[in-house]
């Protein structure tokens, strides 16, 4: 069965079905280098630097549909006969390497929002004094019912749907944790490496003809979303770089969030946010509970830098033990 994939644009331009020609054209050829490059990376462990006639995957352009502006595209599914490198969905790579790039909510921005409006929008919803709590129940009913979210008020649900592109990540990247650790650690930070750059020039999209970027996944009549992006995640990531290597940070943990992996470390007087990919939270995040009991916490990371040189977040991918005093 296909896979079928829509990049849809809200906002600007894209409301009056419009986008800049320039900015489309550099996303899709952005996307286009993606989804070959990871169709590739799932076939074989690996991809080409140069896509020729004889290494374009069959990945086709689908007529577009009514919408604020949607670009479809549809790609083949692993046959049962085939014997790729990794049997998983475009969609769980793009998760995967989204995880990596993309930052993740922080508490900061949940408590910012205003939720004047939940319980209208969440009939029985119990009231909760926690912000965070709050909008992860009204990420689990927009979840079971989709029309929750046009009735939020414009920041409430760009962030709601920001948040259901983390849970349904979540959720696909658990699934898949089987075959995603057959990705090993040089072919990570190849696949690192790659999308970071591709994904920010699809971004590019977000500085004139759209205000978001929704990716969704198809399969079989189910839709989920895969990333939401805004313009200010797309000016991170257009900013962005994210380091090949890992750096040992060691540090005071003085906030996590335990449901998506996002939280703050104290080093050297330095307060950096770190977010912990989906697809290894469920290994780190009891070790890591247990770990911020000690006064400090040795955490594998890759560094995330603008383009000043200066570090801005961190990824955590491990945990090492604390060295003794």
């Amino acid at each position: 069965m296909a896979e079928r994939m829509a990049f849809h644009f809200d906002g600007a331009l894209a409301d009056s079905h419009r986008m800049n020609f320039y900015e489309s054209a550099r996303f899709q050829y952005a996307a286009a280098r993606l989804l070959v490059k990871l169709a590739q990376f799932r076939s074989e462990g690996k991809f080409v630097k140069n896509i020729t006639n004889g290494t374009n995957l069959d990945i086709q352009l689908v007529s577009q549909s009514d919408g604020s502006f949607n670009i479809n595209v549809e790609g083949p599914s692993q046959s049962s006969s085939e014997d790729p490198f990794v049997k998983i969905s475009l969609a769980d790579l793009i998760a995967y390497v989204s995880e990596r790039i993309v930052e993740k909510v922080d508490d900061s921005v949940l408590h910012g929002v205003a939720l004047a409006n939940r319980r209208r929008v969440v009939d029985g919803a119990p009231d909760s004094s926690d912000p965070a709590a709050a909008i992860e129940q009204l990420v689990e009913a927009a979840m079971a019912d989709s029309s929750i979210i046009a009735n939020l008020q414009p920041q409430t649900r760009d962030l709601i749907r920001r948040r259901v592109a983390e849970a349904y990540r979540e959720k696909r990247l658990t699934v898949s944790q089987a075959p995603i650790s057959l990705i090993d650690f040089a072919r990570s930070q190849k696949l690192i490496a790659m999308s970071a750059p591709l994904i920010s020039e699809m971004a590019t999209a977000l500085r004139k003809s759209a205000n978001t970027l929704e990716i969704t996944s198809t399969v079989g009549g189910q839709s989920q979303p895969v990333l939401f992006l805004d313009r200010k995640m797309a000016q991170e990531i257009e900013t962005a770089v994210v380091d090949q290597e890992i750096t040992p940070m060691l540090g005071n943990i003085t906030q996590f969030n335990k449901e998506n992996g996002w939280g703050k470390l104290k080093v050297e007087g330095k307060i950096i946010s770190f977010s912990i990919p989906s697809d290894i939270l469920p290994t780190i995040r009891p070790k890591l509970i247990d770990s911020m009991k000690k006064d400090v916490v040795f955490l594998q990371t890759y560094q995330v830098k603008d383009r000043s040189g200066e570090v801005v977040r961190l990824i955590a991918v491990g945990i090492l033990p604390t060295p003794e005093a």
